[in-house]
């Protein structure tokens, strides 16, 4: 359903702006959700395998392999934060006026 209202607002050419406006947000905060559910996704699946190759005694508890895997959730984390601080933070826009610079 978000897909296809998506679609249509942002694709369908005879759409007011001011709804395309007004449904903005919304999209913008159904795809952070997303995106952090992915993120929380990632984490547990990470956290998953190292729990079970250390049942396993595959691994052992401050292994390399541990700590790789510890360093990668980091950055998952990490980068999680940075796009969704990238997307929140408002640039700089200006309004078009007709004129482009060469």
């Amino acid at each position: 359903m978000q897909w296809v209202g998506g679609f249509i607002s942002f694709f369908y050419p005879q759409l007011a702006p001011s709804t395309r406006a007004a449904v903005l947000p919304w999209h913008v905060f159904a795809g952070l959700f997303v995106y952090g559910l992915a993120i929380i996704s990632a984490e547990l699946g990470f956290l998953e395998k190292l729990t079970f190759l250390q049942n396993a005694s595959a691994i052992a508890r401050f292994s390399t392999e541990a700590m790789f895997v510890n360093v990668l959730g980091l950055i998952v984390i990490f980068l999680g934060m940075f796009v969704s601080i990238a997307v929140v933070i408002p640039e700089h826009q200006t309004t078009y006026d007709g004129y482009n610079p060469i």
